[in-house]
């Protein structure tokens, strides 16, 4: 691939170039070095992902979990189009149909609101019609049904799944999950493809995979909108009845986000309550010389030192200087978060479900210390409300060297008052009370190895204080095996050494360790009685091969433990998944030497509009039985109703329990009740609803949301039509209600209401986004927006508030004539091209055969137009005059912008010629490089002219009518400066 450079030099104005823009060129090249080169490698992989087969079960199921969010890069054969949205599905992805269409040009319109989508493509002949209310397509004439599995709305989008496409439009679409590609070979070349090759050049989409509009900061407030996502639940049985409440909310106050969780129930108004306070930034930039990213205060957790110490809320501060916005490996994670109490979570690495926390009460779940293994750690949550919601979370964790790179360091420490938080109330306690500091750092070594070290102090109130200091490194071996050294211990003699090895063969995560402990066996350090213990432990996980039979996922676990007190005991533990067709079939196994032996085994399917779910629960030892079963059945009743069947059996106390649930989905908020009742005469009956609280600053009034406002970012977009074109909503402007606003990065889309305002919510928070209007929804044709749009950053928590201005738009139009004709005479085909105050070309257009030229959706403000220079040049013509003009605010039709040139004159003269160049490039370099010796000596402004005969360049000092000695003088300095220069005779147009 070649891309061609040009640059700029004035040379007529030679004392405003200097070193910096040297600098400049030197950057903006090496810059389109590093772009060709990429470009290059992305062309060589998808020339090779082009030859290889369509995505076959092994690739669809590379492990990227089912309902994840994808950027797809899309090429039509050799060309890339852009980023492309999709949601991975259990047999590949369902693509969303608006960037797809887009695209592709086809013409074809969706309406996410009435779920349908009709037009044609390619041709007109080719009708194309899609109604997900009846489940059908329509392609010429041909009807397609469609099954729940081959769509999925998301946020009011419509996805279709890539193989329903394929078969469509004859697209042979190949996936390619490993490089998140999307490649299309049609077998009908489409328009698209055909005009590229036209143009012979790579075009890109309308759909940017990165931002590139001016970027406007959200700074901390003073106060900012507040947020809350309020969940109210009411339950009644045969023997009591409950009002439960709890709040998550978030605001900025006094230039920091406040975030505060509050829960309580009837007779109690608060049974849970936490605040806090943080500041976050990405430059590393809060504390002065701490350099932090993070600073919090409030009820925090305190910093973790080591690999066993464990903290809850207590109020206090903690800062650290980690990157934001990207993970740093370790040997463990602990995974934290908000969420409503009631809800159960369940936690899978790589699709096998590893853990998981029933009814928390406590508004936050926490799993600690998970293991990372060797290569990609995929963490998928997935959150179950009392009534049947879910929602999913993923992050994704790649281990696959050392932690930290030579030098790089990262520190985190924080003092806490356990036992004690900001709003206590009865229901929380302590273990262990007191001020407490903790503390830990990590420094990379080299590439290869980085070592940390973290020390706790408690001052216990009771006088019993304690004290934790913990050591270890990170050890890559040829960056296949990494070795984990950690060593803990306290004041009370409690200690562990663990060594722990960890590696990948043939796609399989192994890791072995060894841990020597010795803990008391309870809390009093009065008690002496010690227990020693090692553990072994083997653990192999990951994925067989795919050979067309489904997918099969597992983890196997061996461990030996060896005690002073207790007998030694020997576990194995095996659990796994298999995937084929639809089915899904999750199996629990966990045996020891102790006479125990049991399991649990699920199974899901989706047949049609009916999902289904069943689980058993059994031992082998002590005895061989079930304990448990159940099944349950969900279905989709309406566009916003969903009902599910839950049966349950306990065979140790044979109860029979049955459930029913109702689900209702609305535009802003979620109302769900639930009835169940049991074979010993048991019933319950509940109400539950959630949503969503912001406040709108600008129009002074609430609205609601049935996405999460505090756990995401939103933007509140004002657009209104500027009538005196001076950038503020004042008397006189008016708002402007439908038009469709886009954030193109997190392909976020609301409409605007009466009052000129658009909420985009669900934002993922720190993904800096584009926005943008579109112009088609534009209720008038001759309405501009005011600038190219914007990009921001959301932050979780807090509604961004954005204007964006309108304007009534004007058109240019004339005539391009030729000067000394008394025929009106005109410059056919003359290319003008339209200048903004900043000196930005902003449009470009051709004049007509008569000379006539058109410009128009143009903002207010004052412009200059002219003619090409080299279209000037090409028929020998210069300017007479500058057309300047200035539209008015109001819009108007200016006409009469006339253009008149005239012949150039040829003069016949001499130069001192310094220099002759086949390119301009080439030779503006050269004057840089040239410039300081020849400056102080020149009498006139260097310049160039282009022989007509020679085709070349020629840099020249000096020029006169008659060969006068000022120019040889010239030349014979120049030449004491070891530069070439003569005295020519030249023909100059001017």
């Amino acid at each position: 691939m070649l891309i061609r450079v040009s640059g700029v030099i004035l040379l007529t104005s030679a004392t405003h170039v200097g070193a910096t823009n040297m600098q400049n060129e030197s950057a903006i090249y090496n810059t389109l070095f590093n772009i060709e080169k990429k470009l290059q490698k992305s062309t060589e992989q998808s020339q090779h992902i082009m030859q290889s087969p369509i995505s076959n079960e092994a690739e669809v199921n590379i492990g990227i979990p089912v309902g994840e969010l994808l950027f797809l890069s899309t090429y039509l054969r050799k060309y890339y189009l852009g980023e492309l949205i999709a949601i991975k599905s259990e047999h590949g992805a369902w693509l969303e149909l608006n960037s797809l269409f887009e695209q592709l040009n086809f013409a074809i319109e969706v309406d996410n609101e009435a779920l349908i989508a009709q037009g044609w493509f390619i041709s007109a002949n080719n009708e194309f019609k899609l109604d997900l209310n009846s489940k059908y397509a329509f392609i010429n004439g041909v009807v397609y049904p469609l099954q729940d599995s081959d769509f999925y709305v998301d946020a009011g989008d419509i996805f279709i799944a890539f193989e329903q496409l394929n078969i469509w439009f004859a697209l042979n679409a190949q996936l390619n999950f490993s490089s998140l590609e999307f490649n299309l070979k049609p077998s009908i070349p489409l328009p698209l493809e055909l005009k590229l090759k036209r143009e012979q050049r790579l075009v890109s989409s309308t759909i940017n995979s990165k931002p590139t509009l001016p970027w406007k900061a959200s700074p901390y407030q003073s106060a900012s909108a507040p947020v809350a996502d309020l969940q109210l639940n009411y339950s009644a049985s045969n023997s009591n009845s409950a009002l439960n409440y709890s709040i998550l909310g978030s605001q900025d106050l006094a230039y920091v986000k406040t975030e505060y969780y509050l829960a309580g129930r009837e007779g109690d108004l608060i049974t849970d309550a936490r605040l806090l306070f943080s500041k976050e930034d990405a430059n590393a930039e809060l504390l002065g010389p701490l350099k932090a990213t993070n600073v919090q205060f409030g009820d925090v957790l305190a910093t973790q030192i080591g690999n066993n110490f464990l903290s809850t809320f207590a109020r206090g501060v903690k800062i650290n200087n980690r990157p934001l916005y990207s993970q740093v490996n370790t040997n463990q994670i602990t995974l934290t978060g908000a969420i409503q109490a009631g809800w159960d979570v369940e936690l899978y690495r790589n699709k096998v479900l590893i853990d998981q926390q029933l009814s928390l009460p406590e508004g936050r779940y926490l799993f600690e210390n998970i293991d990372l293994l060797y290569g990609a750690n995929t963490f998928e949550l997935i959150f179950y409300g009392p009534q049947g919601q879910v929602e999913r979370k993923v992050e994704e964790y790649l281990v696959n060297g050392n932690s930290l790179e030579a030098g790089q360091d990262f520190y985190e420490m924080s003092v806490t008052e356990q036992g004690e938080q900001l709003l206590n109330n009865s229901s929380y306690k302590s273990a262990k009370d007191g001020w407490q500091f903790s503390g830990r750092y990590e420094r990379g070594i080299n590439d290869y190895i980085s070592v940390y070290t973290g020390l706790s102090a408690l001052n216990n109130d009771d006088g019993a204080n304690e004290s934790t200091y913990a050591l270890g490194s990170n050890i890559s071996i040829f960056d296949k095996v990494l070795v984990n050294i950690d060593y803990e211990q306290s004041s009370n003699d409690e200690k562990e050494l663990e060594i722990a090895l960890r590696s990948e063969l043939a796609g399989q995560s192994l890791r072995f360790s060894i841990q020597d402990e010795t803990r008391r066996l309870n809390s009093n350090q009065q008690n002496n009685l010690l227990n020693s213990a090692k553990i072994y432990e083997f653990y192999i996980a990951g994925r067989t091969p795919d050979i067309g039979y489904g997918s099969f996922s597992y983890q196997n676990t061996a461990t030996h433990l060896q005690s002073n007190l207790f007998e030694d005991q020997f576990r194995l533990g095996n659990i796994f998944n298999y995937t084929i067709g639809g089915y899904s079939f999750n199996n629990n196994l966990q045996w020891s030497d102790n006479d125990l032996f049991y399991g649990s085994s699920r199974l899901q399917k989706r047949f049609g509009r009916v999902s289904t779910r069943f689980g058993v629960n059994y031992t082998f030892k002590p005895e061989r039985e079930i304990t448990s079963y159940e099944a349950q059945f969900s279905r989709t009743l309406t566009s916003s109703l969903q009902g599910e069947l839950t049966l349950r059996h306990q065979l140790q106390n044979n109860i029979t329990l049955a459930e029913l649930d109702l689900n209702w989905q609305a535009d802003l908020f979620s109302l769900n009740s639930y009835f169940n009742v049991d074979t010993d005469d048991n019933w319950r009956v509940g109400l539950f609803s959630r949503v969503s609280l912001g406040f709108d600053t600008v129009n002074k009034g609430y609205f609601i949301n049935k996405r999460s406002l505090v756990n995401s970012g939103s933007l509140m977009v004002h657009v209104y039509l500027d009538e005196n074109n001076n950038g503020v909503f004042d008397k006189g402007d008016k708002n402007i209600e439908g038009v469709k606003v886009k954030g193109l990065q997190n392909y976020r889309r609301a409409d605007t209401d009466e009052n000129g305002m658009a909420l985009l919510s669900g934002m993922p928070a720190n993904l800096t986004t584009d926005i943008i209007i579109d112009s088609e929804s534009l209720p008038d044709p001759f309405y501009v927006t005011a600038n190219d749009g914007f990009s921001f950053t959301p932050r979780a928590g807090f509604v961004e508030y954005m204007d964006i201005a309108l304007n009534n738009s004007s058109e240019i139009e004339g005539t391009v004539y030729k000067q000394g004709a008394e025929t009106n005479d005109v410059a056919a085909y003359a290319t003008i091209k339209l200048f903004d105050e900043s000196g930005s070309k902003v449009a470009q257009t051709q004049a007509a055969y008569d000379g006539y030229y058109l410009f128009t959706d143009l903002r207010p403000g004052k412009y200059k137009a002219v003619i090409d220079g080299q279209f000037k040049n090409r028929k020998s013509l210069k300017n007479t005059q500058q057309v300047l003009v200035n539209l008015p605010a109001r819009g108007d039709v200016v006409a009469g912008v006339n253009f008149i040139l005239t012949e150039k004159q040829k003069t016949q003269g001499y130069i001192a010629n310094i220099g002759s160049f086949s390119s301009l490039s080439i030779l503006k370099t050269y004057y840089q490089l040239i410039k300081r010796n020849i400056l102080k000596d020149a009498q006139q402004a260097p310049f160039y002219v282009k022989d007509e005969e020679s085709a070349r360049y020629i840099l020249a000092l000096g020029y006169a009518k008659t060969e006068l000695s000022q120019l040889k003088s010239m030349c014979e300095t120049m030449q004491t400066k070891g530069l070439e220069c003569s005295v020519q005779e030249q023909k100059i147009s001017h």
